[in-house]
């Protein structure tokens, strides 16, 4: 438990941990603030893979002030050797007389190893509970799904008018929503290690699926995945044609697709995974599996319509985020968001909002499976 007058420094905490994003990957977002005398002494945040560890930037920033102070951090300290140090011989070796956690590491190399060796080097720990806990999960979801489930994180990224439509009936879909809320669905691609489209999407906008920071980068790669059980992606496709280093492309295709056009996207650049049944449809819960096997927390599937269908309709999500645009198509022949075929309305799928803002004209709500 925390008190009251504590709970800024754990909010700390979890600002500075929101600010990594997927090249910490495939460690967690952490955050540390160390306090004395009510007064913050030293912070930090993981950045990313290989680099310090929050814990120790926040320590190498308080340096002697840390002897006999409270270190706040978002997630249990670890206690193994990795590509660093232990974070726990850190702490002790600097004195801190008391550790405030957010929660508990699923990872099975720590999953309380790390409370149990501050505690028995005479540190007192204590561990959040209630609101501040479930907010301290919210940070890293998808690192808690891929460590627990061995997936990635789904987060499905919809960006509609009122009546649910992505597209015109001729697939024009430039703009639907504004510039604030296009940039912060962009920005989602500096917060999780992949991107998945459906064919439709490629064949309609030809997009080069990247992050605003151009690449993903050596060790922490952005993935660039098609679902294509036949293949139909064109080998001149602009997200094969323009080469970037950083960010491959992974083309999910069912088992038997056509050699000659496997063959075609191979010498593009592609990668080729069959995945599910021969002839598709390729199953999502094996997309996602095969992400977190190759180290990404979590995915952002970008559409369309169809592509959505099928990941609601399996159940293969964890999260929507749905960028709702103040107009009205009203045209059935236009492109649905979300198309699954007919669904009566005791089977519709329930969510629930946790959250509501908005992006200039725009609203984003961020649902989640009810």
């Amino acid at each position: 438990m925390i008190a009251a007058d504590e709970r800024a420094f754990f909010d700390r905490c979890l600002e500075l941990a929101d600010r990594a994003g997927r090249l910490t990957a495939p460690n967690p977002r952490v955050g540390a603030v160390v306090v004395r005398d009510g007064e913050i002494v030293g912070e930090g945040w993981h950045r990313r893979a290989g680099e310090a560890h929050a814990e120790a930037v926040a320590l190498d920033a308080a340096g002697e002030a840390a002897r006999g102070a409270t270190l706040f951090c978002s997630l249990e300290p670890c206690a193994h050797h990795g590509r660093t140090p232990p974070c726990t011989d850190r702490i002790i070796a600097a004195g801190v007389r008391r550790v405030v956690c957010g929660l508990v590491d699923p990872d099975p190399r720590v999953r309380g190893a790390g409370l149990e060796a501050l505690a028995a080097a005479g540190i007192e720990v204590d561990l959040v509970e209630g609101d501040d806990a479930q907010r301290a999960e919210r940070v890293i979801e998808d690192y808690l799904v891929h460590r627990r489930e061995g997936r990635a994180f789904a987060v499905l990224k919809v960006a509609a008018t009122l009546d649910g439509r992505i597209a015109d009936r001729e697939r024009r879909s430039r703009w639907i929503t504004g510039a604030a809320a296009r940039a912060h669905g962009r920005r989602l691609r500096e917060r999780y290690g992949a991107i998945v489209v459906g064919t439709g999407t490629v064949l309609a906008d030809d997009p080069l699926l990247l992050p605003p920071s151009g690449a993903g980068e050596p060790g922490s790669p952005f993935l660039r995945c098609v679902l294509d059980a036949a293949l139909r992606t064109p080998s001149t496709a602009r997200l094969l044609a323009e080469k970037v280093a950083g960010s491959p492309v992974i083309v999910f295709t069912a088992p038997g697709a056509d050699v000659q056009r496997r063959r075609l996207l191979e010498r593009a650049g592609a990668e080729i995974v069959s995945l599910g049944p021969p002839g598709g449809p390729i199953p999502p819960a094996d997309v996602l599996r095969e992400l977190g096997r190759r180290g990404v927390l979590g995915a952002i599937v970008e559409g369309g319509g169809r592509t959505h269908g099928r990941f609601v309709a399996a159940g293969a999500f964890d999260k929507i985020l749905w960028y709702a645009h103040p107009s009205i198509l009203g045209d059935p022949e236009a492109v649905a968001s979300v198309r699954i075929g007919r669904v009566p309305l005791e089977r519709a799928t329930r969510l629930t909002i946790a959250g509501l803002e908005r992006l200039e004209d725009d609203l984003l709500l961020t649902l989640y499976p009810a």
